[in-house]
């Protein structure tokens, strides 16, 4: 919260704020914002006639229109959590809550396209930040927003041609104000790396639910463990709002979907030939990989400071850490266990918000007795 207070005392903060789509994300924003104390002005516009009573009856809105044309105030901040195949004729109805002085903000997971449309609707006129928060959930609809929805998640800022600094900043804060992790990129590498850790992973679980059918009938899914359910878990997401991410960053999945292809023959030919050295140094390689998903800095502004624990594996062992840490009023950040341990000395990884709380945290796991504690060269 430290950081929120200290930008808002730098540059204030947004007085009014619409949000145009009351869905899973925008439903979740307002939530964020008024569970962690923001009062100003928010005007709430969906046209589903359920949505906009749901939104009513929450008491989170100034009020809740059909449309925009409803309301000829301007704002500070408009956020458009629509799909990304209503975006741009949802720029430009807004347009007549834009003045002078609004930051307009999405949070679609594609971002050179919505870059791209907001130039050609405005010519460079407004202010527009990109945005993608890296949260969601199989479940959809006001009625499944959550107030903590964004907490500890990456929020992506894709940064234009046309902004102001103060903006950004502003920007920066709702997001760490909601909870979220911000992360300032450009729109061409925001998808790039997206691709490649939401978009062809989404598709890849489709393919595998498509070929089971292929060649089994739906029955058998009964028989699925946890492997085929978790690895296909994301293929429940909505098919309109998946299609339209797909259409709308096509150009970098089809290099994912080339690399994925290729990988793959790669190691057919590797069973072929029953290389078994090769095939097993594959699978260390990739375990390795997938081991380093431990929290990592993901810029020097938004930073988490790990520590690693050599802790024994036993029955309720979790929960004795995390106890520790609850009696101590200190808030661990992340948990990340890591199963491949040739590259750290210990398994269980938590990190803290600041370098202040991590000393902390060191100190009382020793005072404790608990375990060895190491840290990484920062």
């Amino acid at each position: 919260m430290q950081l929120f207070e200290s930008s808002m005392d730098e540059v204030g903060f947004f007085n009014s704020i619409a949000v145009t789509g009351l869905g899973l994300i925008g439903g979740s924003m307002v939530k964020a914002l008024r569970l962690n104390g923001y009062t100003g002005s928010v005007i709430g516009i969906d046209p589903d006639s359920e949505t906009r009573k749901l939104a009513e009856a929450s008491g989170l809105f100034e009020m809740v229109l059909e449309n925009v044309s409803e309301s000829s105030s301007q704002v500070d901040l408009l956020i458009l959590a629509v799909p990304l195949g209503r975006f741009a004729e949802a720029l430009r109805v807004a347009s007549h809550l834009i003045g002078p002085d609004t930051l307009v903000t999405d949070a679609g997971s594609v971002k050179t396209t919505v870059h791209r449309m907001t130039e050609k609707i405005f010519e460079s006129t407004i202010s527009f930040i990109g945005g993608h928060p890296m949260a969601g959930s199989d479940r959809s609809g006001f009625s499944s927003a959550s107030p903590i929805l964004f907490e500890n998640a990456y929020y992506f800022l894709t940064l234009g041609s046309h902004f102001q600094k103060k903006q950004l900043m502003k920007l920066q804060s709702l997001v760490k104000m909601i909870g979220a992790i911000p992360v300032i990129t450009t729109p061409a590498e925001h998808d790039a790396l997206v691709v490649q850790l939401s978009h062809l992973p989404h598709l890849a679980a489709c393919a595998l639910v498509s070929t089971f059918k292929q060649h089994h009938p739906e029955d058998s899914l009964k028989f699925a463990g946890s492997g085929f359910r978790d690895t296909t878990r994301i293929a429940m997401g909505e098919p309109e709002l998946w299609r339209d991410i797909f259409i709308q960053n096509k150009q970098q999945l089809s290099i994912g979907i080339d690399g994925l292809i290729d990988e793959l023959l790669k190691f057919k030919l590797l069973l072929m030939n029953e290389n078994h050295e090769e095939i097993k140094n594959n699978l260390i390689r990739t375990q390795k990989t997938r081991s380093s998903l431990a929290a990592r800095r993901p810029s020097a502004e938004s930073s988490l400071y790990p520590i690693i624990l050599d802790v024994e594996d036993k029955p309720g062992i979790l929960a004795t850490v995390t106890g520790l840490f609850a009696e101590q009023q200190l808030n661990i950040k992340d948990i990340a266990l890591d199963h491949a341990r040739e590259t750290l000395p210990g398994a269980l990884i938590l990190s803290f918000a600041t370098n202040a709380e991590r000393t902390r945290a060191i100190a009382i796991v020793k005072g404790a007795n608990l375990c060895e504690v190491y840290i990484e060269q920062d």
